[in-house]
């Protein structure tokens, strides 16, 4: 059975870049439900969810609430710090006891240079959930950017102890290690990450560096010569081959093993997108890890393309009709009318042909398609290139 598939969206040709406006437009509609909601104060009930694999039983949260959160983390990882810090403080009047929210105000608050405010967050978050790990990582970033080193050790230590699996916790250890002129010692935790992780390109590159700083001849070599490695095609991570090391395989790699939270948090060091976090994972076939990013996208922005491209996809591999149904509307909806604003990547353009090629056929395929951009803007995307020779054969083949 084929599902009818809006036929504009073979031929509908890129629009205009206006994600600022309707995340100024989005927020100025959700300030209001959260006025209207926080008025209400009906009694909240507790739900279960669904976190990287694990049932977690907790309180209820209103989705202007969620909405709100994911237009804040979008902005932030844009830059736009500012409307990072209203969404998330707006998230905070619909959900005020999430040390989550409170651990990103104190984030941005901090980047802002609103020291005092932003310690004041850090606090409410402590406040809500003592042993909360970010709160205390984040804080001893801010404490390091302003240069209060001993405070940044003593709270990336305690969370350290509270999460030790995790490496950018292990990474801003060392880098306040050697702010403080702590080398030697800064070094030895670089070398004790690199043979607990010795995949990850983030942990060789920054002994790298610090053996340079150090005149460390001969670490510096090792290092140099392991990020070679690792960035040569073909490199295994537990049994499986993957894609050319480097950011984009590390992001790769956490949606494969289905950490969704630490996937985000590598989008932002690759320069990607919240939506290119959910395209990714759908072309690595995660269903359920693009399901959920792409709905909190389209959340906080309705005209992202690519997340309803992702929505698609993930319907489509699941068996979802319904599901594909409704993200096909919305991909053919015009703009005036709520539809994409936004042209969805050359990724997300594939695996929509893909999709089409599926349920409509070939000569839709082909259409959505349109002409092969220039091998410069995707060129080192191993994924990418894995999609795009797996398209072109399929379209090759003449079938269905």
């Amino acid at each position: 059975m084929r599902v009818a598939v809006p036929r504009s969206a073979a031929r509908r040709a890129p629009r205009v870049f206006l994600a600022p406006l309707a995340v100024r437009a989005a927020l100025t509609a959700l300030t209001a439900l959260t006025a209207l909601t926080s008025i209400a104060g009906c009694a909240a009930p507790r739900v279960a969810r669904s976190i990287d694999g694990q049932i977690i039983e907790g309180r209820y949260i209103a989705a202007h609430a969620y909405a709100l959160y994911a237009i804040g983390a979008e902005a932030e990882a844009r830059g736009d710090l500012a409307t990072a810090l209203e969404a998330y403080e707006l998230a905070e009047n619909g959900d005020p006891d999430s040390a989550d929210i409170w651990t990103r105000i104190g984030s941005a608050r901090c980047r802002l240079g609103r020291g005092e405010a932003a310690g004041a967050a850090f606090e409410r978050a402590r406040a809500i959930e003592p042993d909360y790990e970010p709160a205390y990582r984040e804080q001893a970033r801010c404490d390091l950017s302003a240069g209060r080193l001993e405070a940044a050790l003593g709270r990336i230590d305690r969370a350290i102890l509270l999460d030790p699996d995790r490496d950018d916790g292990a990474l801003l250890r060392a880098e306040i290690l050697r702010r403080l002129g702590r080398t030697g010692d800064a070094r030895l935790a670089l070398r004790a990450l690199v043979v607990r992780r010795p995949w990850s390109t983030e942990a060789w590159r920054a002994l790298h560096a610090a053996a340079v700083e150090a005149g460390d001849r001969a670490a510096a070599e090792q290092a140099a010569r392991r990020l070679r490695e690792l960035a040569a095609p073909g490199a295994a991570v537990l049994g499986r081959r993957i894609p050319p090391r480097g950011q984009l395989a590390e992001v790769d790699e956490a949606l494969v093993l289905g950490q969704l939270r630490r996937a985000r948090r590598l989008a932002r060091d690759a320069d990607l997108t919240p939506a290119d976090v959910a395209v990714r994972a759908a072309a690595l076939g995660r269903i359920g890890e693009a399901r959920e990013q792409a709905e909190l996208v389209s959340a906080a922005d309705p005209a992202s393309a690519e997340a309803l491209v992702a929505l698609a996809v993930a319907a489509d591999l699941s068996g979802d009709l319904d599901a594909l149904a409704r993200a096909c509307d919305a991909l053919d909806l015009p703009a005036a009318a709520g539809g994409p604003t936004v042209a969805p990547s050359r990724l997300a353009r594939l695996l929509f042909a893909e999709l089409l090629f599926r349920r409509v056929g070939r000569d839709a395929a082909l259409t959505w398609l349109g002409p092969p951009p220039p091998p410069a803007l995707v060129a080192g995307d191993a994924l990418f290139q894995e999609v795009e020779r797996r398209v072109h054969r399929e379209l090759a083949s003449g079938a269905p």
